[in-house]
């Protein structure tokens, strides 16, 4: 015992008992604290946790203001919150998403707001589901839900999936998934309700740090609800952000375009010039003013660093740095003006359809054109004739609809696979309306890309000129590499030609079964046939709730009316417009400038859209789908040749060059054989005789200004020289600036100047072809007696304190410098004009005295004239210059009482017209041009 104490003693002595003590004691001490702190203190200090993490976030900038040149507001900014959600750790089973989904779908549904809902599945309310897509968009989604790559890798079985098991399988998953887990506590509405937002969230599970929308532009009062419920809509968010407003937006979009989130082609082209202030899901200008300003729009975006807890709640805000709001836009335009204008077109448009409706279809408009149009160009839904809750009549109209297409796609089929190898030029018309779409589909969907086939290939030309089959055809290109692989979403790198031809045909066939293209042509084949009947169509536009019931729906039911009565009353009250039936004629263009500034106060393009709805998808379709081109400005991009509104001109430089003198007199012998093939005056039958030039501006007679053109080719010698004579009146074509573009601020056809015919070039035909707005720059120049502007749209830009940041006051280029007496034989003419008997009646009870020129152009012999206007007023001091071009408009009689219209509005009126707007009364005359 003495000796366990002595080696004790001696253990106590040393250095590592000391040491070992020590750590004893330490440990001790670190277990005491931690059994305080996680078992004594434990849920005190759970409680007072709080989870932190620092985020980093965008402020977006306010984009400026446009306003018209009286300070109207043509587009603005509003702030709008929206509720976005993100997957969150702290859920972990599908349960308990899809509680906290649907508590958040029922606090936006009693809101008044409906969830975000992408998938292509419609239930009814007696529990029965249908897919609402058909085709290879369908096979996307079912390829999106089995999580494959491409449509290929689909088994059989999964491409033929009902829609019952496709939804048991997002519902439930299979052995190997539990997809969504949605259980059987949820209605079936309510279960696809929260299956369409866990779809959104499920494409984005590679990028889970980018969040889904779930609705947007919601009021405070589900804001503050959403808040109250924070703790239990962990993921959820509040986001703030601006929506571009557009007042009147109809009237206005051709000049202020639209905003739409950026393009990754965009994002791309911004950085690689330099810009990288731009990223992904900033809304930009897209086209318009909205897209040329774009950086003095825009404005500076914010940042702040923030911390969040864990249910994403902001705790403290580190650090911030506020946005700066974009600068603002003055235009020239009068948004009076414009609207006026833009009504005044409708109304005259309307007006000519009703004079040229006729219920046979001779030498005007047929009906049954009428009513093709309404399917041709989406105004029926097509769609609709198939739901379950579809009408009696839209049932019965479907039916027939089926037997048609089944025998529809037997002709296709036929086409596809050789068993008609026709060429096209030997097929029926349906047969190439079919061939057309096929093409269409192929080309727009990127599998064939005609731009690698030789132009030179013998089968191509044969094509081209209509003379081998569609089989040929593709199978020629197939041979040729022009089929893309990728576009058919196949995965499969080595196929044979003969395998890649039967996946495009599948895919063709697919394409065709939900494309509305393809059923518009089998209806309207089914209203020629007389399988659908005009009394059919008219009911069905109040099934589809176009129109309201209402005293002509009555009328229409007890036959007190027929069909063709009721579309043209429709047509008179403009609840049937131009643009709706896309027939010749439905649109027009109206151009009015300052002449004494260049300042352009109107620039109407009809018809136009709501810029407002642009990010409706199905809006958006229908105005691609529309054949009267709402998205097209044809102020700005439509050219025509000007006809004799080129007159003034063509007399300018015979006046000038000393061809002729203001009393030079030429005999009109109607036909002009100086030159072969010879050309004849418009008045085939009667002379205007020997007339001086005001006078042949007045008659506008050909024969006068084919003499002009004619003589401006001739050399010293006396000799003509066709090169010469267009080269002089090119000359005076740049003097008035139809060499370049008009000035405007807007995307603009490059005009083309006459290369050729002197003779035919003097009265605006041959190779002439203007835009209204460099019509109207001409007109201009005229009416200020040489002053050549780069007409503007643009009055000032400011900055969102209003601060003057750059004035744009149009640039005179340079001064016509003519002769007074040049200058004075236009004007007298151009006066003259209105006082001719065509345009007599038009202007008598405008008591201002106001000088213009009428033209008239053919572009199609199988369609009627466009017609042209160009004045301006008043005679002896101009104000405004007013160019109204309609396309297709038979004649130029029609443009000219739009112009009388609009100089009546602006000299007398200058208010809006009171009442009901309905179609011009259109009396059908003809003028001379």
């Amino acid at each position: 015992m003495r000796r366990i104490f002595n080696t004790l003693g001696e253990l106590t002595k040393s250095r590592i008992f000391v040491i070992g003590a020590l750590f004893t004691f330490l440990f001790a001490l670190l277990i005491q604290r931690v059994f305080v702190l996680q078992v004594v203190e434990g849920q005190t200090y759970f409680d007072s946790f709080t989870y932190r993490i620092q985020k980093d976030t965008e402020l977006p900038s306010s984009r400026g203001t446009i306003y018209d040149r009286n300070g109207k507001v043509l587009a603005y900014n509003r702030l709008a919150n929206s509720i976005t959600i993100e997957d969150n750790s702290l859920l972990k089973t599908n349960a308990q998403k899809n509680d906290m989904i649907a508590h958040l779908i029922r606090l936006i549904e009693d809101s008044g707001y409906e969830a975000i809902y992408n998938i292509p599945i419609r239930c009814y309310e007696d529990g029965s589901l249908e897919f609402t897509s058909t085709g290879n968009s369908l096979l996307r989604f079912i390829r999106n839900v089995y999580g494959k790559d491409a449509i290929d890798q689909l088994s059989e079985e999964q491409k033929s999936v009902t829609v019952e098991e496709l939804v048991d399988y997002m519902f439930h998953g299979d052995d190997s998934t539990s997809m969504f887990g949605i259980d059987d506590s949820y209605s079936l509405q309510e279960g696809l309700k929260i299956a369409a937002v866990r779809y959104e969230l499920f494409m984005k599970r590679y990028e889970q740090y980018l969040s889904v929308t779930v609705t947007s532009d919601v009021s405070d009062t589900l804001v503050a609800k959403i808040k109250e419920n924070t703790a239990e809509l962990p993921g959820v968010a509040i986001e703030q952000d601006y929506i571009r407003q557009y007042e009147d937006s109809v009237y206005f979009s051709n000049i202020t375009g639209y905003c739409g989130e950026i393009s990754e082609e965009e994002l791309e082209e911004r950085k690689k010039a330099g810009d990288t202030t731009y990223t992904s899901g900033d809304i930009v200008g897209k086209t318009g003013l909205e897209k040329s300003f774009e950086s003095e729009l825009h404005g500076e975006k914010g940042k702040q660093t923030v911390y969040v807890d864990s249910l994403g709640s902001i705790l403290e805000v580190a650090e911030r740095t506020e946005p700066s709001p974009g600068n603002n836009l003055y235009l020239t335009i009068d948004k009076d003006y414009q609207i006026q204008a833009y009504n005044l077109l409708e109304e005259e448009i309307a007006g000519i359809l009703l004079q040229k409706l006729t219920s046979g279809g001779e030498n005007g408009i047929s009906i049954d054109q009428v009513y093709a149009a309404l399917i041709k160009n989406g105004i029926i839904d097509l769609d609709h004739l198939k739901d379950k809750d579809a009408t009696e009549l839209e049932k019965s109209i479907y039916a027939i609809y089926q037997s048609q297409e089944n025998s529809s796609f037997d002709s296709i089929r036929r086409l596809l696979d050789g068993s008609n190898r026709n060429s096209y030029n030997d097929c029926s018309v349906i047969e190439r309306e079919y061939i057309e779409l096929i093409e269409n589909i192929i080309t727009n969907n990127g599998i064939l890309d005609a731009s690698s086939l030789s132009s030179n290939d013998e089968i191509y030309q044969q094509w081209v000129t209509g003379k081998t089959s569609l089989y040929d055809y593709l199978h020629y290109a197939i041979g040729k590499g022009a089929v893309s692989l990728s576009a058919l979403d196949i995965s499969e790198v080595f196929l044979g030609s003969d395998e890649i031809y039967s996946a495009m045909t599948e895919f063709i066939l697919l394409e065709l079964s939900e494309t509305s293209s393809f059923s518009k042509i089998v209806y309207t084949s089914m209203l020629e046939q007389g399988l659908i009947t005009g009394d059919q169509i008219c009911m069905l536009l109040y099934d589809q709730n176009v129109f309201e019931k209402d005293g002509d729906y009555e009328n229409l039911v007890n036959g007190v009316i027929d069909a063709y009565n009721f579309i043209c009353i429709k047509i008179q009250n403009l609840e049937i417009t131009p643009a709706m039936l896309a027939l010749d004629p439905c649109s027009g263009s109206l151009v009015a400038t300052d002449p004494k500034t260049g300042e352009v106060l109107a620039l109407v393009s009809y018809p136009s859209y709501d810029a407002n709805r642009i990010d409706d998808d199905d809006y958006f379709l229908s105005l691609l789908q529309n054949a009267s081109l709402p998205l097209y400005n044809r102020a700005t991009m439509q050219k025509t040749a000007p006809g004799s509104t080129f007159k003034m001109l063509t007399a300018a430089a015979g006046l000038e060059e000393g061809v002729i003198t203001p009393d030079t007199y030429i005999t009109d012998l109607i036909v002009f054989d100086k030159v072969q093939p010879s050309a004849s005056c418009w008045s085939t039958q009667v002379s205007h005789g020997s007339i001086e030039v005001t006078d042949a501006i007045k008659e506008s007679c050909n024969y006068f200004f084919y003499e002009v053109g004619y003589r401006l080719g001739q050399d010293q010698n006396g000799k003509y020289n066709p090169e010469y004579g267009i080269q002089r009146l090119r000359n005076y074509m740049a003097l008035f600036g139809f060499d370049r573009t008009s000035g405007i601020e807007l995307e603009e056809s490059d005009p083309n100047m006459s290369d050729m015919d002197p003779v035919l070039s003097a009265i605006g035909q041959a190779r002439n072809s203007y835009t209204p707005s460099q019509l109207a720059r001409y007109i201009t120049a005229v009416a200020s007696r040489g002053d050549l502007y780069n007409l503007s749209i643009l009055d000032k830009l400011t900055n969102s304190k209003d601060q003057l940041i750059k004035d744009y006051t149009p640039e005179i280029i340079e001064h016509i410098d003519f002769k007074e007496s040049t200058w004075n034989a236009i004007f007298e003419g151009m006066y003259k004009v209105i006082g001719n008997s065509s345009f007599n009646s038009v202007f008598a009870d405008l008591d201002i005295e106001v000088a213009g020129k009428s033209g008239t152009a053919q572009e199609n012999e199988k369609r009627p004239d466009h017609g042209l206007f160009v004045s301006f007023a008043p005679y002896d001091d101009p104000q405004i210059t007013v160019t109204v071009v309609l396309p297709f408009g038979y004649g130029s009689y029609n443009s000219g009482s739009v112009a009388k219209n609009m100089l009546s509005y602006v000299f007398h009126e200058n208010v809006a017209s009171n009442g009901k707007r309905q179609a011009a009364n259109v009396d059908g005359n003809t003028v001379s041009d």
